[in-house]
């Protein structure tokens, strides 16, 4: 799920399901990106990646398997603005390791992907004006029907970050969510 760099200019929100989730803690996620960038969340989904953790480690991470039966259940961050994103998401590539610059060599992936979000979730943002910078009318008209009625999930670009399945050293042992969802699962 590459994107050119037009693309990757547009995109203003991330799609998290570890601890960068907005549900993670009472306030938010593990490392006070919510807090510190006044970002809004949703939980919401993604296809095409499947949810691991190791055993050594207290955090998951996703791999891309582009099947759509592979579903993984987290949270969509949205920023106020286009600066605060930029700002937001520079700190959320520092937490996952990612460089823009090397972008193959670092602990994470990351790549741009359709988030399902909540129909309610969606107006509810639009109302608030926390899209309008990056929630075109296009990607916004194929969930309302020309009454204004909803139709189907609205999905929204976000980077997600993922990792090649990795090999594992003896001793750690890798943990499966098939459901998609490390936090509830992790909690159960």
């Amino acid at each position: 799920m590459q994107a050119g760099r037009s693309v990757l200019d547009k995109v203003q929100a991330v799609f998290a399901y570890g601890t960068l989730r907005g549900d993670w803690g009472a306030t938010g996620d593990r490392w006070g990106v919510i807090r510190d960038t006044n970002a809004a969340w949703c939980r919401a989904s993604v296809k095409g990646f499947s949810l691991y953790q190791r055993s050594d480690l207290f955090y998951p991470f996703a791999v891309q398997t582009e099947n759509p039966d592979n579903v993984i259940h987290g949270t969509l961050l949205v920023w106020p603005d286009a600066e605060t994103a930029r700002r937001a998401i520079k700190m959320c590539d520092q937490i996952e390791g990612f460089d823009e610059n090397l972008p193959l060599e670092g602990l994470y992936r990351r790549a741009v992907v359709e988030v399902a979000v909540p129909a309610e979730a969606m107006k509810l943002a639009c109302e608030r004006g926390l899209l309008e910078s990056h929630a075109q009318p296009s990607e916004l008209s194929h969930f309302r029907s020309e009454g204004g009625r909803e139709q189907g999930t609205p999905k929204l670009s976000a980077y997600i970050y993922h990792q090649e399945m990795p090999q594992l050293d003896s001793g750690a042992m890798l943990l499966s969510f098939p459901h998609g969802d490390w936090l509830h699962q992790r909690a159960s």
